[in-house]
């Protein structure tokens, strides 16, 4: 036997996506797996995800492979690349586990009496929805008696295994037609529990042995895991058992039909779902025209039910017990994800203000699309094409939705993974030309196969290695499996006839020689194609990613073969700092803002530029918000990214200077640690989208906000809007309770609200002149006809107290209070404050 000692990696444990691949990763070796955790002395199976689950591993926890059999140590060292390189970035892509924390205590003062009544809770999604109550029963228990009628435990047996295959067939159809990706992860998840050979062989075990139901065995079983999973230390695996008795249900339905498992009438009209728990096939099986927001119990943070509600948009609070039963069917109600509030009969003082707040969010997603449709740029019109990093047609959609001008990493490996053979022709013709049509004169740059070290296939047979990231990998086994390589490329020139133009990127390059040898692999592939007189791009650019320090530097000798570049910043980065990415204990050295790689790329942009080359970026640094400023004046084409970060990230760009982001990068190459840069690259960000404190944006004028509580609110909306705030609510709160401190009203018809906050990235100044005077305090007897509020960020000094000193020396002269409430627009208010504001 052989023993493999490792320290599990992952923060939320071993839960079931990390599970699942372990199990197939132990599934591909010859030989008997057995898991153990030293520190809580459990044991598993490695063949059951149940059992790995249960084993209620945390990170960190000291575990070991016990692997036996003929094979065991060919077997035990394809596990050990498994546990370094695979098992660490088993949650890369997993969907967001954390919700949003509870809303502040604090609320604005028209709260107070805005409703009948409030109840603060947690929020699981953000989100606006208002609409009449709906509650959703809780799903009755199982039946306990025999679905055959009688106690014949053959017949019960075979329904059971009916019902398991019925239920694997739904859940199968389901995640083949799933458009949204963590609906489609949490449908694989439950056939990851539907195909463990323990659940099933326990129930069957129960039912053949036991003489139990079917409804008897599946309730036992799930609650002999339940009971493991709720002793775990940990919230997220404590909060799988939802999983277990969603999947459970299913299995009820089909066992004993619709009417016994569950009896509710569907949705039929705008609604708010209110139910003490809800499974994620309940939530997926809602008619989603009518649910305006969910009002829910025990759901944790972390469950299945609250990740899908996130990632489907759907505002969600989570209420202790006295609060739901005190909502009645059939009452209005309020659901604020943002805040973390139900609100019962709202009043129309509350209605107005959410319909602000409403508004606002509608003005915000306006922003973001009218930024998708624009070409990215920067706030002086250098142009940088954002494009999304994609695994496969599937991901087309959601890359366009949200803004990519092409796709600058098609990773075609997709359609190699997971099977027994390698994919046809005309299924990868069939595969690119979907994407081709898609993209249509967007450009797509199809990576061509990377395989190999820590990705092996079953077909090609490729050695085990001690270091497969530094061997027989990607490009350097084209030679040997040229037909494999050729047959792929025939299948990219055929689907791009129709675009007339094709992008082939080859990964892994290290020299010359071998981007020459893909140029003859891709020949003879146009050659025989246009010997059978088949249709293929006319316009066909071959490049390389620049993920090797040797392909970083030769790139002018690389220029003379290869058409354009992509720099692959994960690969480059560890290959250049010497450091393995998926070893935990050297995090602290895998950095890319470490002055050696930024003077690396810059050197590798240089020598593109100098070769007339294009230069992209495809790995994850490039879709890091926080380092645009950095990429943007290196000299990238493009910068490709995960398709949800491309609307934060085109927006971002659009506010920089490309002179201030190379006078940033000047100063950033001068530093000696990552940590300068990173201090740099804070205190650059933190400046806000412009150095001046007003800007015609920030003017309302004939506003039809009718208190004070409305006013303050659409003036922090607007600083949001402008992005000159993080978080409005913050806003908000700091200046209401500077104004019940001391009321702002200066006399005159003016107030003058203001406040530090940590949410202001840059000094501000909004003006609001409402349509009708309004009363600022009960205490005032004068009206309000302009309010200038005055936002400094939380580390601006006394520099609010310099804005307040200078307008209200300026509000003392009347020709300058006429100036205000009388211009006739936004650039009359701004030209005049300007002006005062220059002069002091």
């Amino acid at each position: 036997m052989t023993r493999i000692s490792f320290s599990f990696p992952l923060a939320n444990g071993l839960h079931a996506r990390p599970a699942s691949q372990l199990r197939e990763a132990c599934q591909r070796v010859a030989a008997r797996v057995r898991f153990r955790n030293q520190r809580n002395r459990t044991c598993a199976d490695a063949d059951s995800v149940l059992e790995l689950v249960a084993s209620g591993t945390l990170k960190d926890d000291p575990c070991f492979l016990e692997v036996s059999g003929p094979q065991e140590h060919e077997a035990a060292r394809a596990l050990r690349i498994f546990l370094n390189r695979e098992l660490p970035h088993a949650d890369d892509d997993a969907p967001p586990l954390a919700a949003p924390s509870s809303g502040s205590a604090w609320l604005p003062p028209l709260f107070q009496d805005g409703a009948a009544r409030i109840w603060p809770g947690l929020t699981i999604a953000p989100g606006l929805g208002r609409a009449r109550a709906v509650h959703w029963q809780k799903s009755a228990p199982l039946p306990q008696r025999f679905a055959a009628g009688k106690n014949d435990a053959k017949k019960e047996l075979r329904l059971f295994r009916n019902a398991c295959r019925e239920v694997e067939s739904d859940l199968k159809k389901k995640a083949a037609a799933g458009q949204e990706r963590n609906a489609v992860a949490i449908i694989k998840a439950h056939l990851a529990i539907l195909a463990d050979p323990g659940f099933r062989e326990r129930i069957s075990g129960l039912i053949a042995k036991r003489k139990k139901s079917a409804g008897q065995a599946i309730g036992e079983t799930t609650a002999h895991y339940a009971r493991i999973l709720k002793k775990s230390p940990s919230v997220y695996l404590r909060e799988r058992v939802g999983d277990l008795e969603d999947l459970a249900y299913q299995l009820g339905e089909k066992l004993y039909g619709p009417s016994q498992a569950k009896a509710r009438r569907p949705l039929s009209a705008p609604c708010i779902v209110v139910a003490e728990s809800l499974t994620p096939s309940e939530l997926l099986g809602l008619e989603r025209r009518y649910l305006r927001g969910l009002v829910l119990g025990a759901v944790g943070l972390t469950s299945h039910t609250a990740i899908l509600a996130r990632s489907l948009g759907i505002p969600a609070v989570s209420l202790p017990h006295a609060g739901l039963v005190r909502i009645d069917e059939g009452s209005e109600i309020l659901v604020d994800g943002r805040r973390a509030l139900a609100i019962l009969s709202p009043g129309a003082a509350l209605k107005r203000y959410y319909r602000m707040e409403k508004t606002t969010a509608g003005k915000r997603r306006q922003q973001l699309a009218l930024l998708n449709r624009r070409p990215a740029e920067t706030r002086d019109k250098v142009r940088i094409e954002i494009a999304a990093n994609i695994a496969g047609p599937a991901e087309l959609g959601l890359a366009w939705r949200s803004g990519a001008e092409g796709i600058g990493l098609f990773r075609s490996e997709f359609l190699f993974l997971e099977r027994e053979a390698p994919p046809s022709e005309e299924e990868q013709y069939d595969s690119y030309q979907q994407a081709a049509r898609s993209a249509g004169k967007r450009p797509i740059i199809f990576r061509t196969l990377d395989i190999g070290g820590d990705k092996p296939l079953p077909y090609l047979a490729l050695p085990l290695e001690a270091n497969p990231f530094l061997g027989y990998r990607a490009v350097r086994f084209y030679n040997e499996h040229a037909d494999l390589v050729c047959c792929q490329l025939r299948a990219l020139l055929r689907a791009t006839a129709g675009s007339g133009r094709l992008k082939v990127m080859v990964p892994m390059v290290t020299t010359v020689d071998e981007v020459r040898r893909v140029r003859r692999l891709l020949s003879e592939a146009m050659a025989g194609l246009r010997e059978r007189k088949v249709a293929i791009a006319r316009h066909i650019e071959l490049g390389i990613m620049v993920e090797t320090p040797a392909a970083a530097l030769s790139i002018d000798s690389l220029a003379r073969e290869a058409d354009f570049f992509s720099v692959g910043s994960n690969d480059l980065l560890q290959y250049t700092m010497a450091v393995d990415r998926g070893n935990t204990a050297l995090a602290g050295l895998y950095d890319p803002l470490h002055p050696a790689f930024l003077r690396l790329l810059l050197q590798v942009a240089r020598q593109a530029r100098k070769a007339k080359r294009w230069l992209g970026i495809c790995g994850e640094m490039a879709g890091k918000i926080e380092t645009l400023p950095l990429l943007a004046s290196i000299g990238f084409a493009e910068l490709s990214m995960t398709p949800q970060r491309i609307p934060e990230a085109k927006e971002r760009l659009a506010q920089l200077d490309s002179g201030e982001c190379r006078d940033l990068l000047r100063r950033a190459l001068r530093c000696a640690e990552a940590a300068e840069v990173s201090a740099l690259l804070a205190e650059f960000n933190g400046r806000g989208a412009s150095g001046e404190v007003i800007s015609a944006d920030l003017v309302r004028l004939d506003s039809s906000c009718r208190t004070p509580a409305e006013a303050i609110k659409e003036l922090c909306d607007r600083l949001e809007l402008n992005r000159r705030l993080s978080d409005s609510l913050a806003l908000e709160e700091a200046v209401w309770k500077r104004e019940q401190t001391f009321a702002t009203d200066l006399g005159f018809g003016f107030a003058l609200p203001h406040a530090k906050s940590a949410a202001v990235r840059t000094a501000s100044i909004a003006f609001l002149r409402p349509a009708r005077p309004m009363r600022w305090s009960g205490s005032s007897r004068s009206v309000v006809r302009g309010i200038l509020l005055i936002a400094v960020p939380e580390n601006g000094g006394d520099e609010h107290l310099r804005l307040i000193a200078r307008l209200s020396r300026q509000l003392m002269h009347e020709d300058f209070r006429l100036a205000l409430l009388s211009a006739p627009n936004a650039g009359t208010v701004l030209a005049a404050l300007r002006a005062r504001l220059a002069g002091g």
